[in-house]
C-alpha cells in the first residue's frame, strides 16, 4: 500500500485504505453528524447573474433547514426537509408549498445545485458501492479515482458519480455526475480547503452543467460549524414559517 493512503485516518484512528474508507472519511470531514453553515452562492448564466446569501442547518441524514438571507426580495424564503418530506416557504406570499421526492433533482432557486445537494438528502458513502479506478492526472496533480455506483436498493438521483480525490488530504477535488445512459451531466470542482471545528472541508465549490454552455454556480462556505446543538423544535414547520 502506498504511503499516501495512510495520510488520513477515520474517527477512531483507523487508516484510510479501501475505496469505502475514502468515502467514509470524506463524509466524516465534510458532513459530520450535524452542521450549521453560512454560504454565498453566485449563479451565472449567458443572460443574467444572481447572488444569494444562504444559511443552512443539517442534522443527520433526515433533517435540514435552509433560508435565504439576501437579496431583500427573497429574504426569508426557506426549505425544510424531514426524511422524504420537503416544503418550501415563501414569506411574502405567506405560502407553504410541498415539494415531492421527485423534485430532489430540481434546481434549487435557479442554481446548478439541486434540492438534494443543498439539503444533503443522500449519503454517497451509504448509498453507493465504491471501487478504485486508475489514477488520473490533471495538470501537475495525480488524483485517486473512486467510482461510486448506486446500490440496487438506494433511492438516489445519480446512478453513478466519479470522484477524484487528493492523495494528501483524502478529500474530493472533483465529482462527475452521470445519468442512467452513462452521459456526464455535470461536474463539481472543489478547492480552497479550510479547517472548520476540526473538520477539513473544501470551501469553494463550482458546479458546471454540461448540457448548457455559459452556466455555472459557485458556492463559498463563509462559516461552517460542526459543534452545534439544535433545539428539539428546530427542524419543524413552525420554525420554517416563523423564522
Amino acid at each position: 500500500m502506498k504511503k499516501e493512503l495512510f495520510a488520513c485516518v477515520l474517527i477512531g484512528g483507523a487508516p484510510v485504505k479501501s475505496a469505502d474508507h475514502w468515502l467514509q472519511y470524506m463524509e466524516q470531514q465534510m458532513r459530520g453528524d450535524q452542521s450549521k453553515a453560512e454560504l454565498n452562492m453566485k449563479i451565472t448564466t449567458p443572460t443574467w447573474q444572481r447572488e444569494l446569501e444562504i444559511r443552512t442547518d443539517v442534522k443527520g441524514e433526515d433533517e435540514a433547514l435552509t433560508f435565504i438571507d439576501s437579496p431583500a426580495k427573497e429574504k426569508g424564503i426557506g426549505t425544510l426537509r424531514l426524511g422524504n418530506n420537503m416544503w418550501n416557504y415563501f414569506p411574502k406570499l405567506k405560502r407553504k408549498v410541498t415539494v415531492s421526492p421527485s423534485m430532489l433533482l430540481a434546481s434549487w432557486m435557479g442554481s446548478d445545485f439541486t434540492n438534494d445537494d443543498l439539503l444533503k438528502a443522500s449519503s454517497m458513502y451509504e448509498d453507493y458501492n465504491h471501487t478504485f479506478k486508475p489514477d488520473e492526472k490533471i495538470g501537475k496533480t495525480t488524483y485517486k479515482v473512486i467510482d461510486n455506483v448506486a446500490k440496487s436498493d438506494s433511492k438516489v438521483i445519480w446512478p453513478r458519480i466519479l470522484t477524484l480525490a487528493d492523495k494528501k488530504d483524502c478529500l474530493p477535488r472533483f465529482h462527475r455526475y452521470y445519468d442512467k445512459k452513462g452521459t456526464l451531466i455535470r461536474t463539481l470542482a472543489l478547492s480552497d480547503v479550510k479547517t472548520f471545528d476540526g473538520h477539513k472541508v473544501p470551501s469553494y465549490w463550482e458546479m458546471t452543467p454540461h448540457k448548457e454552455t455559459g452556466r455555472k454556480t459557485i458556492l463559498v462556505y463563509k462559516k461552517l460549524a460542526f459543534k452545534v446543538n439544535f433545539a428539539k423544535d428546530h427542524f419543524t414547520m413552525k420554525n420554517l414559517t416563523d423564522n
